[in-house]
């Protein structure tokens, strides 16, 4: 690892993989850039002397990894925005969420990868909290149980903030395009209620990372990706006004929805004891990243793909 010396001014251009590529097809155009802060640390901002300490900040060699480099955009807004929108997972079922697992998948959503999972060990009982049966994408596409929520507004409580829960959030704080980042290998999306149709992503690197774009626009294919909030104090776990929900199904890629155990040991492990506290179970953790094209709307989703041994 190396950092840059802050001595001088110094522009450190590195292609991302998917620049890399795109210059190899010959297609790589720069139409647009942003800014990013990433590397700042903003507790600093508490302590006395602040600015100094950003300026004897070391900036760090530019990365080339798709999924970690600018993350998080700069954003311009009016000098009469006072807030900046934050973003929740759904997990609370009365909100319309789903709950994410419990016990020693804690914080996980955890995905049935092959049917015979789901058969050998909860047809006759109640699935558990926090997993999915994700074995089939249209019978993901349909359940609206099973998807992915997230929410982004200003989650000032007790009606404190500028931006109350039963008014509109500003357009310059409301996201409407998003980029959803997942291994292809381990898990894909799929279209809300369309029986199973895959959402195609718009490029897949060499590390086997699908980038998906989605729009709210009305005439978008993608639309059906968002749905407005209600204006209830307690619809969503954002305290103030909301953007538009974002609900995400997500199912087993046809990689991993498979008999033989190759991928599954080179990418996961075997928890014992898995399955109703006794059987075995071959597991691949991964995160999905959704990330705002034009505002602060960035999370990130932990998944558990699991099949039994």
């Amino acid at each position: 690892m190396s950092f840059l010396t802050n001595a001088t001014t110094v522009v450190d251009a590195i292609l991302t993989d998917e620049g890399r590529k795109r210059l190899a097809a010959g297609n790589f155009d720069i139409s647009k850039f942003s800014l990013h802060d990433d590397e700042i640390v903003y507790d600093k901002a508490q302590m006395s002397g602040y600015a100094a300490k950003f300026a004897a900040t070391p900036i760090f060699e530019s990365i080339t990894e798709n999924t970690k480099a600018l993350k998080y955009n700069l954003l311009t807004l009016g000098l009469e925005t006072t807030h900046l929108a934050s973003t929740l997972i759904v997990t609370q079922p009365s909100q319309g969420g789903q709950s994410q697992a419990t016990g020693d998948n804690t914080g996980y959503y955890v995905a049935l990868a092959r049917q015979q999972a789901y058969d050998n060990n909860y047809s006759s009982v109640t699935l558990p909290t926090g997993f999915m049966k994700a074995y089939e994408k249209s019978l993901i596409s349909e359940n609206s149980n099973s998807w992915i929520y997230i929410d982004h507004g200003s989650n000032d409580d007790d009606q404190k903030g500028p931006y109350k829960y039963n008014e509109n959030l500003p357009s310059e704080l409301s996201e409407t395009e998003v980029l959803i980042k997942l291994d292809r290998r381990i898990g894909r999306i799929v279209m809300p209620n369309s029986d199973g149709v895959d959402l195609s992503p718009v490029s897949i690197d060499d590390d086997y990372i699908a980038t998906y774009l989605i729009t709210a626009a009305p005439d978008s294919d993608t639309s059906a990706f968002f749905e407005a909030i209600q204006q209830d104090a307690d619809a969503s776990p954002i305290a103030g006004a909301r953007g538009l929900r974002l609900r995400i199904p997500v199912y087993a890629s046809p990689d991993i929805n498979v008999s033989s155990t190759s991928i599954w040991t080179s990418l996961g492990r075997i928890i014992t004891n898995f399955f109703n506290g006794s059987d075995n179970a071959h597991a691949i953790d991964t995160v999905m990243s959704v990330e705002g094209m034009t505002t602060s709307l960035n999370v990130t989703v932990p998944l558990r793909f699991v099949k039994g041994v």
